[in-house]
């Protein structure tokens, strides 16, 4: 599903419906040409020539585009709660930190507070492993993390990468 070969300065995306984030530039959006076929065009497309030069594909990007699974990542609190609120400060710097990389894109504690659920989104589930081994709830022993993930469909609003 993760798309590696950066041969070309442009590709077509598999399908409308994919949700996909453009590694380089971190931001697509939805465009449609005179006859009112949709496109997805990443910010190197408004400026970069080659683009332009190929308007019978409908979705573009830059050679940063990777395909993306969305994921929800379940924290259990395996320690009581005064534990899990010392490492609370540095839980949510870690998480601020990677949603600026375009990782987590929301997050909140579970209600009652046994745990937490994030939403993110990574190119592989090897690659949001790794950011969740590191995330300070985890190593430092106070959650457990599960990690769910499910191919996107209708993906609407803020989730939406694409």
């Amino acid at each position: 599903m993760v798309r590696r070969k950066r041969q070309s300065s442009f590709r077509r995306m598999s399908d409308a419906g994919s949700v996909g984030l453009c590694f380089t530039c971190r931001w697509m959006r939805s465009v449609a040409n005179r006859r009112g076929s949709a496109f997805f065009r990443c910010r190197r497309a408004d400026t970069d020539v080659q683009f332009v030069r190929y308007p019978q594909l409908p979705l573009l990007t830059c050679s940063g585009y990777e395909e993306a699974m969305l994921f929800v990542v379940l924290l259990e609190y395996t320690r009581p709660l005064p534990e899990v609120e010392a490492v609370r400060p540095a839980h949510v710097r870690h998480l601020e930190a990677h949603a600026a990389r375009g990782v987590f894109h929301a997050w909140a504690r579970r209600d009652p507070p046994d745990g937490g659920v994030l939403i993110a989104v990574a190119p592989d589930r090897a690659t949001l492993e790794a950011v969740v081994a590191e995330d300070p709830y985890v190593t430092a022993g106070v959650a457990r993390a599960e990690i769910v993930e499910f191919p996107p469909h209708n993906v609407r609003g803020a989730l939406r990468t694409t």
